[in-house]
């Protein structure tokens, strides 16, 4: 990981109903103090100041939303930007499929 944001390979898809983010540190992050977990526009949207041990986990639940279009999770580097480190990042969410005739 390296930069100011990292978005990640986790994308929302278009129409899910999200019911949170869970994240756990596998590779302790340097580079910054903490991290936040979230979105473009809202990057704590899952969780602020979050954990760079190796080890520190976050529910992030919010109340079930509905997202639009694909969406991307981003984790924001707090204190200085990414030099490194891993974050497993999990998608808690409901994809409403519409009935074939």
């Amino acid at each position: 990981m390296s930069g100011a944001s990292v978005d990640t390979s986790i994308v929302i898809p278009n129409r899910a109903i999200v019911f949170g983010v869970s994240t756990r540190t596998t590779t302790t992050i340097t580079g910054a103090t903490s991290y936040d977990c979230g979105l473009s526009g809202e990057t704590s949207k899952f969780g602020g100041s979050l954990g760079i041990a190796a080890g520190s986990t976050n529910a992030g639940v919010i109340g079930p939303q509905a997202f639009y279009s694909d969406t991307p999770v981003r984790l924001t580097a707090n204190g200085g930007s990414f030099s490194g480190g891993a974050v497993k990042v999990v998608l808690h969410y409901f994809l409403p499929v519409v009935p074939q005739a």
